[in-house]
């Protein structure tokens, strides 16, 4: 080892948190905010007032009903030489959004054989009934051309049951490609008529057609003289759209009315619901037994604390019941909801006034709430006409076993008038949606330098405006209530710097609003809060600085993962310059878009106070060129980052098992493929900097135990799967492979990693949750040990002489020969130097051995005041899930006389060991 630095300074690691904060799980999205429904397509053909895109796209699969979007605001966005522009701002007319039309029963291109003349059509059980159902059928040529559609006829599905045994009809459908080219086309099939038939199906029944191939079943929600097709129909004026144009729809909803969103396919789906309704009500706006309920706006000087923009009103009639709430809580045996703590007080408060006599009740139901004596009582109160705060506390006295999962309601009466905001449920030790003190303990003692905000992405088409992410906490429609005064509140109370993810949707006004709320001064004595109205409102929630003054610098990402297909619509296609013509990839069009936004903020008055401290990162994927792409298209991006798990299927690997083979495949992912992807990155950085005013840096957005899970890109992982692959991702082996491959991608120039993520329970989680001991895991306690001990420059170390093995090629990982299976890293900060000593042995599979190996360094100093070993307790196999068998251990020892060699005579497998010399000389 010498004393020639390789790197820069090693910057404290990082972590994404999921949603964060006191009652986030209970009842964190507690405001009755309107929903905003956003969405963004590309427009396939050219019109002077109207977006056309596929049937698909424009209804959603045959979701969205004719007018559901009306009063829409549509922006148009256009790359034109190399650069985004807004091309168009508009409204969806009255009437303007159409999605009515002939739909194939079928899958696309799937026809009924040539003697069929009849087929069973089997509806959804969650579709609509005490309706018309409209069928059509079309005969099909040699040339596979579509006839003219046989006369339209109806049924009206009556709900009858269904035998849930019954099998599905078998129409024989078989592949054929089809067009619907008019000419000679063969004539209409004739006589369709249709009937319903047992377990809720419906027959069709036609003549055969002359010369027939085959034949093409069709049905609509709407009788064929109301079709108009699936456009959106503008309401003003302006530049014309044109064909590869990206359209982003932004709608927000005061009441969900079902009858107008919704088609006949998904009528009951349960989720339909959610885009278009705040969370905890039941039911929808016309839907008979839920109040006929509306979102309110909010008195100017409401007495309602944290109000927001509105305020739930459900009018009841007489015996009428109204439930708001969730199933929110269950047993140990799941990882999704909340465990109730033994022990702990938990808080109910609801803001209600209203005109009735009948008593308002809070309730747990299941486990705490049945019986005669439940084990937690109701609350039971009066509302008077004037706006009130009801508050109640419940003691939870023991766990409630098992997998059942109870509910939390405020259970509303007719007859009368109930207007209710702000329903919160939360533990009564810290305040709703802050940090409960084991968070702050853990989070300050990781030393983390930031924190990334998963809890503002993945929201898909149900979603936020500016307004709503600048709210209090939980006055939002987003899973789990963070906000962004929420969120930085928390970052500020632990002195991490911010990493700020932003779905791609906003306006132009709203990445302005943004830049004023985290940038700029104001002051109420002598400003009018209508010519600053976000920095105005930012002082109002108790922040009177700008948020830009609390942090050292604030890095911003947006989307996540613009790639994937998980996270659709805020991904991005490729597209087409309609100036040049020139051909632009999904991760060029991504870059292009950052520019485009990045552009926006600067023209902000606020922009030289922010861009002191604004990074904009850019979200790569490790496999592709993808983000290499995109960062090149976007010079003004700092961060060139990607994902770098130690498998699971972010890595294109299964679930991993407890054996040699699969300790030895975690415990070498730095060696087969971190390392060389971080490599290939700083390559690519380094080559695009040299026309930058800035260089790119590189790094990850996400990194440490990876997992395989059901469903998730097709992979298959039973449950006894995923609680083996839990061994080996939560074990010191995982730790060990986590250490390696952080300080392995530093070593290659990566400056910013990032740890995925700050959470409890199962998977991609850094400590076990509460009922299952509360521990820290490996991967979390290495990292934050390297925060606390290792930073400062990285030191070159030469190897000599290491023990090898041959890695086989395994999924994505190619084959690589004489792989080292011992790593040493080392890092220096004035007298103090850190080395980790890593060993990627697993024994029982690449070598014969026990796998312990002697290692001998020398150091390039002679003398030491202090020695300290940092290591985890047990073996490599040794895992938290449930209790601490791999724990940090510190020792003290002795400053060897041996310097400046240092002798490890007995490193055993898959171990870290952490060595910290202070007052280092010579």
């Amino acid at each position: 080892m010498s004393n020639e630095s390789v790197t820069p300074d090693l910057t404290p690691f990082t972590a994404t948190t999921a949603t964060l904060g006191n009652g986030h799980k209970l009842s964190g999205e507690s405001g009755f905010e309107p929903p905003i429904f956003r969405t963004q397509f590309l427009a396939t053909e050219d019109s002077p007032n109207r977006v056309i895109a596929a049937s698909k796209v424009i209804s959603a699969y045959d979701s969205w009903a004719t007018g559901a979007f009306d009063g829409a605001e549509i922006e148009i966005l256009r790359i034109e030489n190399g650069a985004f522009h807004s091309i168009r701002r508009d409204h969806v007319a009255v009437d303007g959004f159409q999605a009515s039309g002939w739909l194939p029963v079928a899958r696309q291109n799937e026809v009924l054989p040539e003697n069929a003349t009849s087929f069973i059509f089997s509806p959804d059980m969650w579709s609509r009934t005490e309706t018309p159902w409209y069928f059509t059928v079309r005969a099909v040529n040699w040339r596979g051309r579509l006839s003219e559609p046989a006369k339209a006829v109806s049924v009206v599905l009556e709900p009858d049951p269904r035998d849930k045994g019954a099998p599905d009809p078998d129409n024989g459908l078989i592949k054929m490609e089809v067009s619907d080219r008019t000419a000679k086309r063969l004539p209409a099939p004739a006589n369709l008529r249709a009937r319903q038939i047992a377990d809720r199906r419906i027959e069709l029944r036609w003549e055969p057609v002359s010369g027939a191939v085959g034949y093409v079943v069709y049905r609509s929600d709407t009788p064929p003289e109301e079709h108009k097709g699936h456009y959106i129909e503008l309401e003003g004026d302006g530049p014309a759209i044109r064909s590869g144009d990206l359209v982003i729809l932004r709608a927000r909803f005061l009441r969900a009315d079902r009858a107008d969103l919704l088609t006949h396919r998904i009528w009951d789906v349960y989720g339909a619901k959610k885009s278009f309704s705040p969370p905890r009500l039941p039911g929808w706006s016309d839907e008979p037994g839920y109040g006929n309920w509306h979102l309110l706006p909010h008195d100017p000087d409401t007495a309602v604390e944290d109000p927001g923009e509105t305020y739930l009103r459900a009018t009841l009639q007489q015996d009428e019941d109204l439930s708001l709430g969730d199933y929110n809580h269950a047993g140990p045996d799941q990882s999704w909801y909340e465990v109730l703590q033994p022990g702990k007080t938990y808080r109910m408060d609801v803001w209600l006034r209203g005109q009735s006599s009948r008593p308002v009740q809070f309730e747990l139901t299941g486990f705490y709430g049945r019986g005669k004596d439940p084990l937690v009582k109701p609350f039971v109160f009066s509302i008077t006409p004037e706006w009130q705060k009801y508050t109640t506390t419940f003691y939870i006295p023991e766990i409630l076993e098992g997998r059942v999962v109870g509910q939390m309601l405020l259970r509303l009466t007719g007859p009368g008038q109930f207007d209710v905001d702000n329903f919160r449920i939360y533990r009564d030790d810290a305040p709703f949606l802050g940090l409960l003190p084991e968070d702050v303990e853990r989070l300050e003692d990781s030393g983390m330098s930031a924190l990334r905000t998963h809890a503002f992405i993945k929201t898909k088409q149900t979603t936020y405006d500016l307004a709503q992410l600048t709210n209090p906490g939980g006055v939002t429609n987003i899973s789990g209530g963070n906000t962004l005064p929420q969120t930085l509140s928390i970052m500020d109370q632990v002195k991490m710097d911010p990493w700020l993810q932003i779905e791609p949707h906003f306006s132009r006004e709203e990445w302005l609003g943004l830049a004023e709320y985290l940038a700029a001064p104001f002051d109420p004595d002598s400003q009018d809060a209508a010519d600053l109205p976000w920095a105005a409102k930012r002082v109002a929630q108790g922040h009177a600085q700008p948020w830009t003054d609390s942090f050292g610098q604030i890095l911003f990402e947006i989307g996540n993962e613009t790639w994937n297909g998980l996270f659709r619509p805020w991904t991005f296609p490729a597209m087409q310059d309609a100036a040049t013509g020139e051909e632009y990839s999904r991760g060029t069009v991504y870059g292009l878009y950052q520019e485009y936004v990045l552009g926006i903020l600067r023209e902000s008055p606020y922009w030289p106070q922010l861009s002191e401290k604004l990074v904009p990162v850019i979200g790569g994927w490790a496999i592709s060129n993808y983000g290499v792409e995109a960062a090149a298209a976007s010079p003004h991006s700092r961060i060139l980052t990607h994902a770098a798990y130690i498998g699971g299927w972010d890595a294109g690997e299964g679930p991993v098992r407890p054996t040699p083979q699969g300790f030895s495949s975690v415990l070498t992912h730095a060696v087969q493929t971190g390392i060389q992807n971080a490599e290939r990155y700083s390559e690519a950085a380094a080559e695009l900097s040299s026309d930058r005013a800035l260089p790119l840096q590189t790094g990850t957005y996400e990194a440490g135990p990876g997992y395989a899970m059901n469903g998730l890109n097709n992979e298959k992982v039973t449950p006894e799967q995923a609680a083996l692959q839990e061994e080996v991702m939560k074990s010191a082996a995982a730790g060990t492979a986590t250490l390696d491959t952080f300080l392995g991608r530093a070593r290659a120039g990566e400056q910013i990693q990032n740890f995925f993520t700050y959470d409890c329970g199962a998977r991609w989680t850094s400590h076990a949750c509460w009922q299952d001991g509360g521990q820290t895991y490996p991967s979390w306690d290495l990292l934050a040990l390297m925060n606390r001990e290792g930073l400062g420059e990285m030191l070159d170390v030469e190897t000599l002489a290491v023990p090898t093995a041959d890695l086989a090629e395994l999924r994505r990982r190619k084959a690589v020969k004489d792989a080292p299976m011992v790593a040493v890293y080392a890092t220096r900060k004035d007298r103090r130097l850190t080395l980790v000593v890593v060993s990627r042995q697993g024994p029982g599979y690449l070598e014969d051995g026990d796998g312990t190996t002697s290692v001998s360094i020398d150091l390039p100093f002679s003398t030491a005041q202090a020695l300290t070993w940092h290591h985890l307790s047990g073996t490599y196999t040794s895992n938290n899930l449930t209790s601490k068998e791999a724990a940090l251990v510190t020792t003290s020892l002795p400053v060897p006389a041996s310097l400046p060699r240092l002798e490890i005579p007995d490193l055993p497998p898959g171990t870290a060991y952490v060595y910290v010399f202070d007052g280092i000389e010579g």
